[in-house]
C-alpha cells in the first residue's frame, strides 16, 4: 500500500473516536475553526488521536472575513481574514500553534474564503501570509492551502509549491473539456486530495475510487493525504482504504 494518509473531514455522526482511529489513520478536524477549544476537549483529542493523525483547520480569523455561526468565536474585528496580517489573527495563531503541538498534528489546513480569485493581489497576499505570518515554524506543522474553486488546479498546485505549502485539490472534479489525466503530471513534493463529492448523495462509485487509487499509485513517491468530505465520507474513506490494500496485494 502506498504511504498515504486516508480519512474524512471531521468525524461522521455516531462514530466514536476510538472506532474511527482503529479504522482510519487520518482526520481533518475543524474543532478550532470557530473559536478556542477548551483544554478538556483538546486533551480528549490528544488522548484519542495517534501522533500525526490529525490535520487541524486554522482559526477562521486568519482566512475568513465573515464569522461562522457559533457561540464561541475567536476575538475579531474588521481587519481579520482573507489571509491578512491582523492583531486578532496573530493572537489566534499562538493558540492554534499550541493545539498543533499538543495533538502532534500532521497538517495545519487553511481554507480560502469563497470567491478568493487567483488575482495578482491575492497571490501577493498569500505569499506574504505564508511567508511572514503563518510560516511552518510559526504554525508548527506543514501547511495545506485549500484554494477557492476559481483557481485552476494545475496553476494552484504550481503556485502553492512556489510559496512552500501543500495544495488541496479534488481530483474527481475536472473540466469536461480537459482529460482527467491532467492530474497525473502535477509537479509537487506533496499533495492533499480533498474529495468533496459534488453532486453526489450516496457513496462514491467504485469506478471513481479506482481512478483515485490510480492517482495515488502515480504519486506514491511524494507525501500524500486523501481526506473525504463527501456526503458518504465514512464508507467512502473505508472503501478506498480497502481498495488500496487490495491493490497492494
Amino acid at each position: 500500500m502506498p504511504p498515504v494518509r486516508i480519512g474524512t473531514v471531521d468525524i461522521p455522526e455516531r462514530i466514536e473516536r476510538s472506532r474511527y482511529f482503529a479504522e482510519l489513520p487520518y482526520l481533518e478536524l475543524s474543532a478550532l475553526f470557530s473559536g478556542p477549544l477548551k483544554a478538556g476537549l483538546l486533551a480528549k483529542w490528544q488522548e484519542a488521536a495517534p501522533a500525526g493523525a490529525l490535520g487541524l483547520i486554522a482559526p477562521w480569523v486568519l482566512t475568513q472575513r465573515k464569522p461562522p455561526k457559533s457561540d464561541r468565536l475567536w476575538h475579531h474585528d474588521a481587519t481579520v481574514g482573507d489571509f491578512r496580517d491582523s492583531a486578532h489573527g496573530r493572537s489566534a495563531l499562538v493558540a492554534f500553534r499550541e493545539a498543533v503541538a499538543a495533538v502532534a498534528a500532521s497538517h495545519a489546513v487553511f481554507p480560502s474564503p469563497a470567491l478568493f480569485a487567483p488575482s495578482t493581489a491575492n497571490r501577493e497576499q498569500l505569499k506574504r501570509f505564508f511567508g511572514d505570518v503563518a510560516t511552518e515554524e510559526t504554525v508548527g506543522a506543514p501547511r495545506v492551502w485549500i484554494p477557492d474553486g476559481l483557481w485552476e488546479p494545475r496553476s494552484a498546485v504550481r503556485f502553492a509549491t512556489e510559496i512552500g505549502v501543500t495544495c488541496a485539490i479534488d481530483p474527481l472534479v475536472y473540466d469536461p473539456s480537459s482529460p482527467a489525466e491532467v492530474y497525473e503530471d502535477l509537479e509537487a513534493t506533496s499533495l492533499y486530495f480533498r474529495v468533496v463529492g459534488l453532486g453526489r448523495s450516496g457513496p462514491i462509485r467504485s469506478e471513481k475510487l479506482e481512478d483515485l487509487a490510480a492517482l495515488v499509485e502515480h504519486y506514491e513517491s511524494i507525501d500524500l493525504t486523501v481526506a473525504f468530505a463527501s456526503p458518504a465520507r465514512w464508507p467512502d474513506a473505508r472503501n478506498f482504504k480497502k481498495l488500496l490494500e487490495g491493490t497492494a496485494d
